[in-house]
């Protein structure tokens, strides 16, 4: 599993001294279907790639749980909390059997305070995650305005299906 990590979109653009330095770090662990990996509300500093298998990501809001995301292999999860030190903000569940990397705080610290490059990379590589998250979030709500104003639940799903209607708007005011 060590050579998947090496693989892995978390040290893709790392050079082979950075993920020789970063890759002893990881604990490469299996996760089962239904296996909760990060709890919301959980304290914790881990970072976490999924190697193999999938896992999705829910957030609670009151007594709703509303699954945001699925995560594959190179998948990253964790990455606020990890950073900020805050709790947990969203529950990591295993969708099927697989293997995770799992980064502790202390193997980081120790590899920043000792001037790797390898502690750089990962920071720019995490950043860049984070940025790509927020652009695709970003263009989902603009999509989903967009359509709301202009043609209702049916021009949001078309939206972000990516589906135009070949049927006339009829006004009817």
């Amino acid at each position: 599993m060590i050579e998947a990590l090496l693989r892995s979109q978390l040290m893709a653009d790392m050079s082979p001294e950075q993920r020789r330095d970063l890759s002893p770090r990881f604990e490469v662990r299996p996760f089962t279907m239904g296996q909760t990996l990060i709890a919301d509300g959980a304290g914790g500093r881990a970072l976490l790639e999924i190697l193999a298998g999938t896992a999705e990501v829910y957030v609670k809001e009151d007594d709703h749980r509303y699954r945001v995301a699925q995560l594959g292999p190179g998948g990253i999860a964790g990455e606020a909390a990890f950073f900020s030190g805050e709790s947990r903000s969203a529950d990591v569940v295993g969708s099927s059997e697989g293997i995770v990397a799992v980064l502790p705080w202390p193997a980081y610290v120790t590899l920043s305070q000792q001037d790797s490059s390898a502690a750089e990379a990962l920071e720019r590589t995490v950043l860049s995650h984070l940025c790509g998250r927020v652009l695709e979030t970003n263009a989902r709500l603009q999509a989903l305005l967009a359509a709301r104003k202009t043609s209702g639940i049916k021009g949001v799903v078309q939206s972000l299906l990516g589906l135009r209607d070949s049927a006339p708007v009829v006004d009817h005011g």
